[in-house]
């Protein structure tokens, strides 16, 4: 059995009033439609930190300075043979940029946590915003 290596980024603005989260393109093989937040595959070698700076920066064209690990998310994949562990980063981004999606995803929206809850989310997306 393989293990993957996820990291995800949950970037609040405005004091932690607002987070972004991204809707996946009808496109996407894997939940298409589906509302996330940026992340991805951690590459070999690369440290955790800049690889959820380098998702945040591919997925949504933001540069983060700073995250904090919050927690994570485990499960295996019986049908792809593989055991997932997914490291949840928080950060606030004081920029004044707008996100620029890659072609992974099909629009944005900054919400706040009781706005999150009723968009189709991530499935394990809302325990770790009731975190923040």
């Amino acid at each position: 059995m393989d293990i993957g290596l996820i990291v995800h980024c949950l970037i609040t603005r405005k004091g932690g009033t607002e987070l972004l989260i991204l809707k996946r393109s009808l496109d996407e093989s894997y939940l298409p439609g589906v509302w996330d937040v940026p992340g991805g595959t951690l590459e070999w070698g690369e440290d955790p930190f800049e690889g959820v700076a380098r998702e945040t920066r591919e997925e949504a064209g933001l540069d983060i300075k700073s995250a904090r690990l919050l927690d994570y998310y485990s499960n295996v994949d019986s049908g792809k043979q593989k055991h997932f562990v997914t490291l949840i980063f928080v950060t606030e981004y004081d920029g004044d940029q707008e996100p620029t999606l890659s072609e992974d995803h099909a629009e944005y929206a900054w919400v706040t946590k009781e706005e999150a809850k009723e968009y189709d989310l991530l499935h394990y997306l809302p325990s770790f915003i009731d975190k923040l």
